[in-house]
């Protein structure tokens, strides 16, 4: 007898309930579940959802009740058992490998992880503040190719997001009823789940969308990102596959919708966009060069505004044309104590990258943090050489010198979280020899919580010092991690017997400051 595998036998598990039952039960898992350290909660959810909408149909063979939410629970919580028995498997199979075909290995998983694992790169409000910089530049031209603005859109998802909460809140408060409770326990009442009993109260009518948003937007929105319930073409999928929530966040019932992805979908959001205007040939090339150019300039514009935390905005230059050559310093943070030589870059991981092409993520890499570094070397080496660069002043070029002071560091802002790429940069790119400088490979949602944590450019200087010099034995998946671990013990050169230090648990006090953020900065849609 063949063993069934794990996905299928989660198929197996919904296809005894109806869809609508099922995408309750998960948004539900959602809501209850979010900020109580379960860290597979957001990719299950996109797990669970993806095969739901395979399997399940429009009328269940089963009531859909409290056991079984338990039971897809479970499911939640052990999905990503299976990847790691078969990463453990796959590993002991490389004990006769050579050097540089265990490294392509671990390289290969490492992303492979980081996109079962770590889809989100920052916290909520980060990433839709950055999307809105991204997107509603370009309100008009979404309008005009797809019939909504990136503005509507965004307004729906938060209006949804907000609405779930209340509704949910309310199911929850008569569930727990004294009446209710009596019944249940002397077993005259079913024990159902509360957002199913009170009425599937995760349907969103569109009649109700239209009066908050514009009718003929909200009918485009739902053409355009909706994925159909019951037309019978969507697959099985495993958990580490592309699944089709993440691009169409909404489920169409027709007269209403479900958003069954609440995290993933406001996560999602800065990207969702992206491979319309790259990969899609929608807009035209006049329209792509302003959105790719915008994205280049949003990251450029975050990383000046997150160092004048620290550094007086004088000290920060931006735009650094080269006198003699082809070439431009992104932003430069020029103080005594230490010069800061930051490449900004938007490039955005590939699928193939991310389903571990080793060829792929050598490619992205370079073209997000190599081509940085070679940028942020050469700046470097004029400063050395005492060669000026050129700022432009209402178009009027000015010459700038800038000083060689004895610490200078380049810093590689990325958009995208590289996951544990950053914390192992010398594996993935060659470090110059005559500036034996390794790059700080950070994203910007992280840069934003560094500055805010950091009481000093001198603090931000020492843990840059602290990343240099431990470079060779640090390893960790979250660059928070890595900064926590710094706060907690200083700029220390860290002494292990093994030859890696693999950081993790150091993230709970920035968790739990920027998820009540989070709160904080929804609320304000309702």
């Amino acid at each position: 007898m063949v063993k069934m595998s794990n996905t299928d036998e989660i198929v197996e598990f919904l296809s005894q309930y109806s869809l609508e039952d099922v995408m309750s039960g998960i948004i539900e898992m959602q809501m209850l579940l979010y900020g109580n350290g379960v860290d597979s909660l957001i990719p299950a959810s996109e797990y669970l959802a993806a095969n739901a909408l395979f399997s399940c149909k429009d009328s269940g063979n089963k009531l859909f009740e409290w056991g079984d939410y338990l039971k897809l629970k479970e499911y939640c919580k052990e999905a990503f058992t299976p990847n790691i028995k078969e990463l453990f498997t796959e590993t002991l199979k490389m004990v006769s490998a050579t050097d540089e075909e265990k490294e392509a290995f671990l390289q290969s998983q490492h992303m492979k992880l980081k996109n079962i694992a770590f889809r989100g790169d920052g916290y909520i409000h980060q990433l839709i503040s950055f999307a809105e910089r991204l997107y509603s530049p370009l309100d008009q031209e979404i309008k005009a190719k797809l019939g909504f603005t990136f503005t509507s859109y965004k307004k729906m998802i938060l209006y949804i997001f907000y609405t779930y909460g209340v509704r949910v809140t309310k199911a929850h408060s008569n569930k727990y009823k004294i009446k209710n409770m009596i019944k249940a326990f002397c077993g005259k009442i079913n024990p159902q789940l509360p957002s199913i009993k009170e009425g599937y109260v995760f349907r969103i009518n569109k009649d109700d969308l239209r009066k908050v948003i514009d009718s003929e937007e909200v009918d485009c929105i739902c053409d355009y990102l909706s994925a159909n319930a019951f037309v019978g073409e969507y697959k099985k999928v495993d958990l580490e596959e592309l699944k089709i929530l993440t691009s169409k966040p909404f489920i169409d019932f027709g007269k209403y919708i479900y958003m069954p992805l609440l995290f993933s979908t406001l996560m999602n959001l800065p990207k969702l966009f992206h491979y319309t205007f790259i990969a899609e040939k929608i807009f035209d090339k006049q329209v792509v060069g302003i959105y790719t150019k915008n994205r280049g300039h949003v990251v450029e514009e975050l990383t000046q505004l997150y160092f004048k935390r620290i550094v007086k905005k004088e000290n920060i230059l931006s735009s650094l044309k080269y006198s003699d050559e082809d070439g431009e310093a992104d932003v430069t943070v020029c103080m005594p104590e230490g010069t800061l030589f930051c490449e900004c870059k938007s490039k955005i991981l590939t699928l193939n990258a991310l389903n571990g092409s080793n060829d792929d993520i050598k490619k992205d890499v370079y073209k997000a943090i190599g081509a940085a570094y070679d940028q942020g070397v050469r700046s470097i080496k004029r400063v050395q050489d005492g060669k000026t660069f050129i700022k432009y002043v209402e178009e009027t070029a000015q010459e700038v010198h800038i000083d060689d002071t004895a610490v200078k560091y380049i810093v590689c802002v990325t958009a995208e979280n590289f996951g544990i790429i950053p914390s192992e940069i010398t594996k993935y790119i060659e470090i110059d020899k005559n500036i034996s400088v390794v790059p700080y490979v950070v994203n910007i949602y992280d840069l934003d919580i560094i500055t805010q944590e950091c009481n000093s450019y001198e603090e931000f200087l020492g843990y840059l010092n602290f990343r240099q010099i431990n470079h060779n034995i640090i390893s960790s998946l979250d660059e928070l991690n890595v900064f926590g671990f710094y706060k907690e013990h200083g700029n220390i050169e860290i002494k292990t017997k093994g030859d890696e230090l693999y950081i993790t648990d150091y993230t709970q006090r920035f968790d739990r400051k920027y998820i009540h953020k989070d709160k904080e900065f929804l609320q304000k849609y309702k």
